[in-house]
């Protein structure tokens, strides 16, 4: 009996000393936050597939990347207009297209180009997303709008310019085409809506792709 007391001693004993541990050490851990908690940095290490579509009343474009660099909008889906987008560090992305294997970059003025060597002044682009599904992407060094449109530079109040608020549709291009349908890869969004992505569940079809893979 005097054995089997003193092990259930031992016993409460460790359980105590256990405890008391995982108290000190409980104020230490609540002091440091989780590492890259932010929701614009959950992709670190993969890539998401998208092509960046914007429009106006009459125009409809997708952002593309041509083999020659040139940076412009298509009216459909396609090869050169898909882009890998991958996190480099807290809210700040960087853009390859998938075809051509060149980065979106920017100058100063904010011209758009396409280039094979990547740079963190010229390519690295901040990611905001707006409560509507659509993305803006600021320059993260001169903080000038990414815009298909010829005068891409914010206006002196700041107003955005056209063709900059982006939605990054998942891709419906197959990767290895040998032809591709226009007819039947083009979307038509209800750009006059105040629901563009359907999002009360009218078109399934569409949803919010900016933190889906």
């Amino acid at each position: 009996m005097l054995a089997i007391s003193t092990s259930l001693q031992n016993e409460w004993c460790l359980l105590f000393i256990s405890l008391i541990f995982w108290a000190t050490l409980a104020p230490m851990a609540s002091a440091f936050p989780l590492p890259n908690s932010s929701p614009l940095y959950q992709f670190e290490g993969q890539v998401r597939l998208r092509h960046l579509y914007t429009a106006d009343e009459q125009t409809h474009l997708f952002l593309e990347i041509l083999q020659d660099g040139q940076v412009r909008g298509s009216r459909h889906q396609n090869a050169f207009s898909l882009l890998e987008i991958k996190a480099v560090k807290p809210g700040i992305i960087r853009m390859q297209g998938a075809k051509t294997s060149l980065f979106l970059c920017m100058t100063s003025n904010g011209h758009l180009y396409g280039s094979e060597h990547y740079s963190e002044e010229s390519c690295n682009f901040r990611e905001k997303v707006l409560h509507d599904g659509y993305n803006l992407y600021y320059s993260e060094h001169y903080d000038i709008p990414v815009s298909l449109s010829s005068t891409g530079t914010l206006s002196r109040n700041r107003q955005l310019p056209p063709f900059s608020q982006f939605l990054p549709l998942v891709n419906r291009v197959p990767l290895d085409p040998v032809f591709v349908d226009y007819n039947f890869y083009e979307q038509e969004l209800d750009i006059e809506s105040a629901d563009p992505l359907s999002m009360m569940g009218q078109a399934p079809g569409f949803m919010s792709p900016s933190y889906v893979f």
